[in-house]
């Protein structure tokens, strides 16, 4: 496993700081249902899948992850590696608010797996059927982890090495003593995901909302190889995985999560932000199992069964939205200059049909022969410049309705 040296300090005192603004900011409207990416695997809560897909053709998530582990006694045997932190690179992409799909690099080795996710029921699509749909229809997926030939895997993304040179002149790249016995590649789950806001129970409540979770998984969620469960994870459920979720608004771009969930191995909690897209979070995982005890004899204790600190660093955006964006910013910068344009000229039309008008109404007031020649100059104009103006208001509607709507802000 190839690791990548992250200060954890620094990300602690980041988070220490989100956490005081948090605790300050008012709940204010807003709240809104989305999910971060996890640690490992696409979006959900901090380790676990849930039953949701990003709700735009194009939306995509970009995330790194890194866990902090005791010092592995093997590491200095090994190429390219970091034995206190392991780290992980994931990007997916939604498609039509149904799909989920996107690649993990478990290292830079490389080392990677696919995922995906379908879901089979939105519970969005109940909230206009009553009260009791509304409250109690849930969303349902199922899903596929780490497809791929790395069957080796552990919950953590762990199991291969690259060791250096020997007899063979390259590099080798070879499940490590810990994880040979594993099977985890082509992990199958179904998870079911309810989402209840509280205006939704009484319109002058806080706009919150509240997520809860529960699926079952094979794989990653249950396979422990030939370590012990006591030793891989002592909290272990045997594939069942659940989990809770609070989003609330920090301002009209962002938005806070509170999470807490047991991942099948042990229980987890943690909290993110994100802000136009950009998005972090500091959470404290294997809660449950205590502090490190590392054995120089148990290769086993340098990884599992005491509680670690993980982060997130992310970017959530639209793939189309990108690549459109500077050709419809410009097409709408040309199309309002020219509707700026076309408004003064109406303006100084209407002015231009107010004086005549009023010139009119003198000639009408005054009643004398003389004038009646220019009266009827003055209302030829007049029917002139209201056709103008006529024409100018049409021209207007067309360019207002060629205009594009701006790409959503994120």
């Amino acid at each position: 496993m190839r690791t990548t040296r992250v200060s954890l300090a620094a990300v602690a005192t980041a988070f220490a700081v989100t956490a005081a603004a948090l605790s300050a900011t008012p709940r204010q409207a807003g709240a809104q249902q989305e999910y971060p990416a996890t640690l490992y695997w696409g979006s959900g809560l901090i380790d676990i899948p849930v039953a949701w897909v990003a709700p735009l053709s194009g939306d995509f998530a970009l995330n790194y992850s890194g866990k902090q582990f005791t010092k592995d006694p093997d590491a200095a045997a090994k190429l390219n590696y970091s034995g206190s932190l392991n780290s992980q690179l994931t990007f997916a992409v939604s498609f039509g608010g149904r799909a989920e799909v996107g690649v993990a690099a478990y290292s830079s080795n490389p080392e990677e797996g696919l995922f995906a996710r379908g879901l089979l029921l939105r519970e969005e699509d109940f909230r206009n059927r009553g009260t009791a749909a509304r409250l109690l229809v849930p969303s349902l997926a199922v899903g596929a982890l780490n497809v791929s030939g790395f069957d080796k895997i552990d919950r953590f993304g762990a199991g291969y090495v690259l060791l250096p040179p020997g007899a063979n002149p390259n590099a080798q790249h070879v499940p490590d003593s810990l994880h040979r016995d594993f099977k985890t590649n082509n992990t199958i789950y179904g998870v079911a995901t309810k989402t209840i806001l509280l205006t939704d129970i009484r319109p002058s409540w806080p706009d919150m909302s509240f997520s809860f979770t529960a699926g079952y998984g094979n794989g990653l969620f249950k396979n422990h190889g030939s370590i012990p469960r006591a030793e891989y994870a002592k909290n272990a459920t045997g594939g069942l995985f659940y989990g809770v979720k609070t989003d609330f608004s920090g301002g009209p771009n962002t938005t806070f999560s509170l999470m807490a969930e047991n991942n099948a191995w042990d229980f987890n909690v943690g909290g993110s932000v994100v802000y136009r897209g950009l998005r972090a979070g500091l959470y404290l995982t294997e809660i449950g199992a205590g502090s490190a005890k590392t054995g120089t004899g148990n290769p086993a204790t340098a990884f599992y069964n005491y509680q670690k600190f993980a982060f997130t660093l992310g970017w959530q955006s639209n793939i189309f939205a990108l690549l459109r964006g500077d050709f419809l910013q410009t097409r709408v910068a040309r199309l309002e200059k020219e509707r700026q344009a076309l408004l003064a000229e109406i303006t100084a039309r209407q002015q231009r049909i107010a004086a005549l008008e009023l010139e009119l109404n003198r000639y009408e007031a005054q009643n004398l022969l003389e004038l009646e020649q220019r009266r009827q100059q003055a209302e030829a104009e007049l029917r002139a410049e209201r056709e103008a103006l006529r024409r100018l208001e049409e021209r207007l509607k067309r360019v207002e309705s060629q205009t594009p709507s701006r790409p959503p802000q994120r």
